[in-house]
Protein backbone atom coordinates (compact mmCIF):
# COMPACT_ATOMS: atom_id res chain seq x y z
CA UNK A 1 0.00 0.00 0.00
CA UNK A 2 2.56 2.40 0.72
CA UNK A 3 4.23 1.92 -2.65
CA UNK A 4 0.89 2.21 -4.27
CA UNK A 5 0.56 5.74 -2.39
CA UNK A 6 4.31 6.73 -3.18
CA UNK A 7 3.05 6.35 -7.13
CA UNK A 8 0.13 8.58 -6.11
CA UNK A 9 2.58 11.17 -5.13
CA UNK A 10 4.78 10.95 -8.26
CA UNK A 11 1.97 11.10 -10.90
CA UNK A 12 -0.44 13.33 -9.00
CA UNK A 13 1.71 16.64 -10.16
CA UNK A 14 1.14 15.25 -13.43
CA UNK A 15 -2.49 14.52 -13.31
CA UNK A 16 -3.35 17.89 -11.08
CA UNK A 17 -2.72 20.03 -14.54
CA UNK A 18 -5.20 18.70 -16.31
CA UNK A 19 -9.10 17.13 -15.50
CA UNK A 20 -8.50 13.99 -13.15
CA UNK A 21 -10.90 11.12 -14.38
CA UNK A 22 -12.04 9.04 -11.29
CA UNK A 23 -11.90 5.84 -13.29
CA UNK A 24 -8.04 6.20 -12.69
CA UNK A 25 -8.76 4.73 -9.54
CA UNK A 26 -10.85 1.56 -10.61
CA UNK A 27 -7.71 -0.36 -9.90
CA UNK A 28 -8.61 0.03 -6.36
CA UNK A 29 -12.43 -1.10 -6.37
CA UNK A 30 -13.75 -4.34 -7.69
CA UNK A 31 -17.03 -5.44 -7.60
CA UNK A 32 -18.35 -8.81 -7.21
CA UNK A 33 -20.71 -9.54 -10.38
CA UNK A 34 -21.57 -13.45 -10.02
CA UNK A 35 -23.34 -11.56 -6.85
CA UNK A 36 -24.47 -8.26 -7.87
CA UNK A 37 -26.98 -8.39 -10.77
CA UNK A 38 -26.11 -4.54 -12.61
CA UNK A 39 -28.74 -5.23 -15.23
CA UNK A 40 -31.28 -4.34 -12.86
CA UNK A 41 -31.06 -0.07 -13.06
CA UNK A 42 -31.34 0.33 -9.54
CA UNK A 43 -29.25 -1.93 -8.60
CA UNK A 44 -26.40 -0.43 -10.94
CA UNK A 45 -27.15 2.96 -9.93
CA UNK A 46 -26.41 1.80 -6.51
CA UNK A 47 -23.49 0.35 -7.41
CA UNK A 48 -21.97 3.23 -9.49
CA UNK A 49 -22.87 5.79 -6.53
CA UNK A 50 -20.82 4.32 -3.98
CA UNK A 51 -18.20 3.33 -6.60
CA UNK A 52 -18.19 6.51 -6.98
CA UNK A 53 -17.60 8.15 -3.45
CA UNK A 54 -14.83 5.51 -2.83
CA UNK A 55 -13.22 7.08 -6.43
CA UNK A 56 -13.72 10.57 -4.93
CA UNK A 57 -11.92 9.40 -1.07
CA UNK A 58 -8.71 8.92 -3.01
CA UNK A 59 -9.09 12.06 -4.86
CA UNK A 60 -9.89 14.20 -1.67
CA UNK A 61 -6.85 12.75 0.06
CA UNK A 62 -4.64 13.55 -3.30
CA UNK A 63 -5.95 17.14 -3.22
CA UNK A 64 -5.72 17.11 0.94
CA UNK A 65 -9.96 17.96 1.17
CA UNK A 66 -11.64 16.02 3.29
CA UNK A 67 -15.01 17.41 2.28
CA UNK A 68 -14.84 15.95 -1.33
CA UNK A 69 -17.54 13.17 -1.39
CA UNK A 70 -19.68 14.79 1.21
CA UNK A 71 -22.37 14.79 -1.95
CA UNK A 72 -22.99 11.36 -1.89
CA UNK A 73 -24.11 11.44 1.84
CA UNK A 74 -27.98 12.29 2.91
CA UNK A 75 -28.55 15.67 3.70
CA UNK A 76 -29.91 14.55 7.84
CA UNK A 77 -26.09 13.37 8.96
CA UNK A 78 -24.32 15.98 6.90
CA UNK A 79 -26.46 18.76 9.24
CA UNK A 80 -24.81 16.84 12.12
CA UNK A 81 -21.16 16.77 11.14
CA UNK A 82 -18.63 18.33 8.24
CA UNK A 83 -18.33 15.02 7.14
CA UNK A 84 -20.54 12.16 7.67
CA UNK A 85 -18.77 9.22 7.07
CA UNK A 86 -18.46 6.96 10.25
CA UNK A 87 -16.04 4.14 8.89
CA UNK A 88 -13.76 7.01 8.26
CA UNK A 89 -13.37 7.46 11.27
CA UNK A 90 -13.42 3.68 12.46
CA UNK A 91 -10.79 3.07 10.35
CA UNK A 92 -9.04 6.36 8.61
CA UNK A 93 -6.87 5.08 6.13
CA UNK A 94 -10.03 2.18 4.92
CA UNK A 95 -10.65 3.64 1.58
CA UNK A 96 -7.19 3.92 0.93
CA UNK A 97 -6.83 -0.08 0.57
CA UNK A 98 -8.69 -1.95 -2.24
CA UNK A 99 -12.33 -2.62 -1.90
CA UNK A 100 -14.08 -5.23 -3.21
CA UNK A 101 -18.17 -4.56 -3.50
CA UNK A 102 -19.30 -8.21 -2.66
CA UNK A 103 -23.29 -8.09 -2.43
CA UNK A 104 -26.04 -5.60 -2.65
CA UNK A 105 -29.28 -6.73 -0.56
CA UNK A 106 -32.68 -5.12 0.72
CA UNK A 107 -32.71 -3.73 4.23
CA UNK A 108 -35.64 -2.26 5.05
CA UNK A 109 -37.40 0.82 5.88
CA UNK A 110 -36.26 1.51 1.84
CA UNK A 111 -32.39 1.06 2.77
CA UNK A 112 -30.39 -1.28 0.73
CA UNK A 113 -26.82 -2.74 2.32
CA UNK A 114 -23.73 -3.18 0.22
CA UNK A 115 -21.51 -5.53 1.85
CA UNK A 116 -17.53 -4.57 1.40
CA UNK A 117 -14.30 -6.44 2.17
CA UNK A 118 -11.31 -4.02 2.08
CA UNK A 119 -8.15 -6.35 2.06
CA UNK A 120 -4.86 -5.99 -0.05
CA UNK A 121 -2.49 -8.96 -0.90
CA UNK A 122 1.56 -8.57 -0.67
CA UNK A 123 4.06 -10.39 -3.08
CA UNK A 124 3.41 -13.93 -1.74
CA UNK A 125 -0.18 -13.46 -2.31
CA UNK A 126 -1.17 -13.69 1.45
CA UNK A 127 -4.55 -11.83 2.08
CA UNK A 128 -4.55 -8.80 4.48
CA UNK A 129 -8.04 -8.12 5.88
CA UNK A 130 -8.61 -4.90 7.13
CA UNK A 131 -12.29 -5.14 7.27
CA UNK A 132 -15.37 -6.28 6.13
CA UNK A 133 -18.75 -4.33 6.59
CA UNK A 134 -21.63 -2.62 5.24
CA UNK A 135 -22.62 0.90 4.17
CA UNK A 136 -26.67 1.86 3.43
CA UNK A 137 -28.21 3.12 0.25
CA UNK A 138 -31.30 4.80 0.40
CA UNK A 139 -33.44 6.75 -2.14
CA UNK A 140 -34.12 10.08 -1.51
CA UNK A 141 -35.35 13.30 -3.51
CA UNK A 142 -34.84 10.97 -6.51
CA UNK A 143 -31.25 10.14 -5.29
CA UNK A 144 -29.55 7.36 -4.20
CA UNK A 145 -27.65 9.06 -1.12
CA UNK A 146 -25.43 6.82 1.50
CA UNK A 147 -26.09 6.44 5.09
CA UNK A 148 -24.10 5.20 8.12
CA UNK A 149 -25.33 2.01 9.52
CA UNK A 150 -25.56 3.44 12.78
CA UNK A 151 -27.95 5.91 11.69
CA UNK A 152 -30.34 3.29 11.51
CA UNK A 153 -29.38 1.39 14.11
CA UNK A 154 -29.68 4.20 17.23
CA UNK A 155 -33.35 3.78 16.88
CA UNK A 156 -33.18 -0.06 18.08
CA UNK A 157 -30.97 0.84 20.85
CA UNK A 158 -32.24 2.14 24.19
CA UNK A 159 -30.61 5.35 25.09
CA UNK A 160 -30.36 7.48 28.57
CA UNK A 161 -29.03 11.24 29.15
CA UNK A 162 -26.62 11.63 32.41
CA UNK A 163 -25.76 15.54 32.68
CA UNK A 164 -25.48 16.27 28.95
CA UNK A 165 -24.14 13.03 27.73
CA UNK A 166 -26.31 10.93 25.54
CA UNK A 167 -25.66 6.95 26.11
CA UNK A 168 -26.75 4.73 23.50
CA UNK A 169 -26.83 0.38 24.73
CA UNK A 170 -28.16 -2.24 23.62
CA UNK A 171 -31.54 -3.26 25.43
CA UNK A 172 -30.47 -6.13 26.47
CA UNK A 173 -27.09 -4.13 28.15
CA UNK A 174 -27.36 -3.80 32.02
CA UNK A 175 -26.62 0.28 31.76
CA UNK A 176 -25.20 1.40 35.18
CA UNK A 177 -26.57 5.26 36.05
CA UNK A 178 -23.71 5.18 39.07
CA UNK A 179 -20.73 4.62 36.42
CA UNK A 180 -22.53 7.09 33.97
CA UNK A 181 -22.21 9.53 37.75
CA UNK A 182 -18.79 8.95 37.83
CA UNK A 183 -17.94 9.94 34.18
CA UNK A 184 -19.83 13.24 34.39
CA UNK A 185 -18.08 13.58 37.73
CA UNK A 186 -14.65 12.84 36.02
CA UNK A 187 -15.70 14.80 33.05
CA UNK A 188 -16.43 18.36 35.56
CA UNK A 189 -13.31 17.92 36.61
CA UNK A 190 -11.39 18.26 32.91
CA UNK A 191 -13.52 20.92 32.37
CA UNK A 192 -12.32 22.36 35.54
CA UNK A 193 -8.58 21.58 34.71
CA UNK A 194 -8.55 22.25 31.17
CA UNK A 195 -10.52 25.40 31.82
CA UNK A 196 -13.29 24.17 29.10
CA UNK A 197 -16.53 24.44 29.83
CA UNK A 198 -19.16 21.90 28.63
CA UNK A 199 -21.80 23.15 26.71
CA UNK A 200 -22.25 20.41 23.59
CA UNK A 201 -24.19 17.40 24.43
CA UNK A 202 -21.59 14.32 24.10
CA UNK A 203 -22.93 10.99 22.30
CA UNK A 204 -21.62 7.83 23.88
CA UNK A 205 -22.30 4.57 22.43
CA UNK A 206 -21.36 1.43 25.02
CA UNK A 207 -21.40 -2.06 24.65
CA UNK A 208 -19.74 -5.39 26.25
CA UNK A 209 -16.98 -5.79 23.55
CA UNK A 210 -15.46 -4.70 20.66
CA UNK A 211 -16.91 -7.06 18.30
CA UNK A 212 -20.82 -6.03 19.26
CA UNK A 213 -19.09 -2.68 19.59
CA UNK A 214 -18.62 -2.05 15.86
CA UNK A 215 -21.24 -3.96 14.82
CA UNK A 216 -23.71 -0.87 15.62
CA UNK A 217 -21.71 0.41 12.52
CA UNK A 218 -22.12 -2.45 9.98
CA UNK A 219 -18.81 -4.38 10.83
CA UNK A 220 -18.58 -7.31 11.00
CA UNK A 221 -14.90 -7.47 11.21
CA UNK A 222 -12.38 -4.63 11.67
CA UNK A 223 -8.60 -4.97 11.99
CA UNK A 224 -7.70 -2.14 14.14
CA UNK A 225 -10.27 -3.06 17.03
CA UNK A 226 -7.64 -6.19 17.97
CA UNK A 227 -8.71 -6.36 21.87
CA UNK A 228 -11.31 -7.73 23.11
CA UNK A 229 -12.13 -4.34 24.53
CA UNK A 230 -11.37 -0.77 23.42
CA UNK A 231 -12.62 3.01 23.35
CA UNK A 232 -12.28 5.65 20.62
CA UNK A 233 -13.41 9.73 20.03
CA UNK A 234 -14.50 11.57 17.06
CA UNK A 235 -14.43 15.20 17.21
CA UNK A 236 -16.22 15.08 13.97
CA UNK A 237 -19.58 13.69 15.13
CA UNK A 238 -18.53 14.68 19.01
CA UNK A 239 -19.07 11.06 19.92
CA UNK A 240 -17.44 8.57 22.57
CA UNK A 241 -17.11 4.77 21.72
CA UNK A 242 -16.16 2.22 24.25
CA UNK A 243 -16.63 -1.48 24.99
CA UNK A 244 -15.51 -1.10 28.59
CA UNK A 245 -18.40 0.59 30.52
CA UNK A 246 -20.14 4.06 30.71
CA UNK A 247 -17.03 5.39 32.67
CA UNK A 248 -14.56 5.37 29.75
CA UNK A 249 -12.07 7.96 31.41
CA UNK A 250 -9.30 7.81 28.44
CA UNK A 251 -11.05 8.77 26.06
CA UNK A 252 -13.10 11.37 27.66
CA UNK A 253 -9.63 13.32 28.15
CA UNK A 254 -9.46 13.22 24.21
CA UNK A 255 -12.82 15.25 24.00
CA UNK A 256 -11.29 17.92 26.43
CA UNK A 257 -7.61 17.92 24.44
CA UNK A 258 -9.22 18.01 20.50
CA UNK A 259 -11.82 20.96 21.97
CA UNK A 260 -8.42 23.11 22.94
CA UNK A 261 -5.37 21.38 20.59
CA UNK A 262 -6.31 20.89 16.96
CA UNK A 263 -2.66 19.51 15.67
CA UNK A 264 -1.14 18.43 19.06
CA UNK A 265 1.70 15.63 18.75
CA UNK A 266 -0.29 12.49 18.99
CA UNK A 267 2.41 11.25 21.73
CA UNK A 268 1.40 13.88 23.79
CA UNK A 269 -2.35 13.00 23.32
CA UNK A 270 -1.99 9.83 24.38
CA UNK A 271 0.25 10.41 26.90
CA UNK A 272 -1.93 12.64 29.13
CA UNK A 273 -5.50 10.43 28.17
CA UNK A 274 -3.32 7.34 29.81
CA UNK A 275 -1.84 9.61 32.52
CA UNK A 276 -5.24 10.76 33.51
CA UNK A 277 -7.28 8.25 32.31
CA UNK A 278 -5.51 4.88 31.81
CA UNK A 279 -5.55 2.67 29.20
CA UNK A 280 -7.00 -0.35 28.16
CA UNK A 281 -8.96 -0.87 31.46
CA UNK A 282 -5.86 -0.34 33.76
CA UNK A 283 -4.88 2.85 35.30
CA UNK A 284 -0.20 3.97 34.62
CA UNK A 285 0.62 2.49 37.65
CA UNK A 286 -0.54 -1.03 36.25
CA UNK A 287 0.90 -0.40 33.08
CA UNK A 288 4.27 0.70 34.74
CA UNK A 289 5.12 -2.09 36.74
CA UNK A 290 3.80 -4.71 33.78
CA UNK A 291 6.43 -2.49 31.43
CA UNK A 292 9.06 -2.82 34.03
CA UNK A 293 8.13 -7.11 34.37
CA UNK A 294 8.69 -7.38 30.49
CA UNK A 295 11.88 -5.48 30.06
CA UNK A 296 13.72 -6.87 32.85
CA UNK A 297 13.54 -10.51 30.59
CA UNK A 298 16.82 -11.69 29.55
CA UNK A 299 15.51 -11.39 25.69
CA UNK A 300 14.06 -7.80 26.02
CA UNK A 301 14.72 -5.56 23.41
CA UNK A 302 15.50 -2.11 25.15
CA UNK A 303 17.08 -0.16 22.51
CA UNK A 304 13.61 1.86 21.85
CA UNK A 305 10.82 1.72 24.49
CA UNK A 306 9.32 4.83 23.55
CA UNK A 307 8.78 2.88 19.89
CA UNK A 308 8.52 -0.42 20.77
CA UNK A 309 5.57 -2.65 19.16
CA UNK A 310 2.83 -3.12 21.40
CA UNK A 311 3.46 -6.08 23.80
CA UNK A 312 0.15 -8.24 23.31
CA UNK A 313 -3.16 -7.04 23.86
CA UNK A 314 -2.01 -5.66 27.70
CA UNK A 315 -0.36 -2.64 27.08
CA UNK A 316 1.47 -0.19 24.31
CA UNK A 317 4.67 1.03 25.31
CA UNK A 318 4.19 4.47 22.92
CA UNK A 319 1.24 5.15 24.94
CA UNK A 320 2.97 4.53 28.19
CA UNK A 321 6.11 6.73 27.68
CA UNK A 322 3.66 8.85 26.72
CA UNK A 323 1.93 8.78 30.03
CA UNK A 324 5.35 9.13 32.05
CA UNK A 325 6.48 12.38 30.65
CA UNK A 326 3.28 13.83 31.21
CA UNK A 327 3.29 12.64 35.10
CA UNK A 328 7.34 14.03 34.71
CA UNK A 329 6.22 17.56 33.19
CA UNK A 330 3.27 17.29 36.13
CA UNK A 331 5.17 16.71 39.29
CA UNK A 332 8.24 18.76 38.20
CA UNK A 333 6.72 21.43 36.46
CA UNK A 334 3.13 21.28 36.77
CA UNK A 335 -0.28 21.42 34.79
CA UNK A 336 1.04 24.02 32.80
CA UNK A 337 3.98 22.64 31.40
CA UNK A 338 1.34 19.85 30.64
CA UNK A 339 -0.89 22.06 28.28
CA UNK A 340 3.12 23.64 26.86
CA UNK A 341 3.72 20.03 25.74
CA UNK A 342 -0.02 19.67 23.98
CA UNK A 343 0.72 23.04 22.39
CA UNK A 344 3.65 21.81 19.77
CA UNK A 345 2.35 21.35 16.47
CA UNK A 346 2.86 17.86 15.16
CA UNK A 347 3.82 19.09 11.68
CA UNK A 348 6.88 21.08 12.70
CA UNK A 349 8.20 19.04 16.04
CA UNK A 350 8.88 15.87 17.30
CA UNK A 351 8.37 14.36 20.62
CA UNK A 352 11.94 14.20 21.24
CA UNK A 353 12.50 17.96 20.04
CA UNK A 354 9.93 19.41 22.50
CA UNK A 355 11.06 16.86 24.96
CA UNK A 356 14.72 18.46 25.13
CA UNK A 357 13.63 22.26 24.46
CA UNK A 358 10.83 21.94 27.28
CA UNK A 359 11.84 19.37 30.11
CA UNK A 360 15.97 19.65 29.21
CA UNK A 361 16.18 15.15 28.83
CA UNK A 362 18.70 15.19 26.01
CA UNK A 363 16.98 13.07 23.41
CA UNK A 364 20.40 10.75 23.29
CA UNK A 365 19.11 10.04 27.21
CA UNK A 366 15.50 9.42 26.64
CA UNK A 367 15.12 5.77 26.21
CA UNK A 368 18.13 5.64 29.63
CA UNK A 369 15.00 8.17 31.04
CA UNK A 370 12.31 5.78 30.25
CA UNK A 371 14.13 2.34 31.89
CA UNK A 372 15.21 4.59 34.90
CA UNK A 373 11.80 5.46 35.11
CA UNK A 374 10.65 2.43 35.19
CA UNK A 375 12.45 0.89 37.56
CA UNK A 376 12.32 3.15 40.36
CA UNK A 377 8.79 3.38 39.71
CA UNK A 378 8.42 -0.23 40.48
CA UNK A 379 10.31 0.39 43.59
CA UNK A 380 7.53 3.24 45.03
Amino acid sequence: MKIQLIIFFIVFPILSHCQINLDYFDKFITVNYSHIDTTNVETQTMVKVWTSYLKSRIYGWLKKNDTIGAGFWNDEEKKLTTFPDQMCFLYPWLYYFPTSVLNIEPYGEGYSRILNCTAIADSTGSVDVKAIYYILIKKTNNDYKLFNYFFEQKDKLASSIVGKIRFYYPKSYRFSERKAGKLVQFRDSLSRLFDLPVRNQLVYLVDTNNSSLIGHFGCTYLKTFYTNRTGQYWKENNMLLSSFDENDHHELVHYFISARYTDCIPFFDEGIATYLGGNLGHDLSWHIKYLNKYFTRVDADTANIMNHPIIGMETQPFYITGAIIMKYANDNYGFQKVLKLLSYSEKQFTPEEVIEKELGIPRLQLNSFFLNYITKYKEK
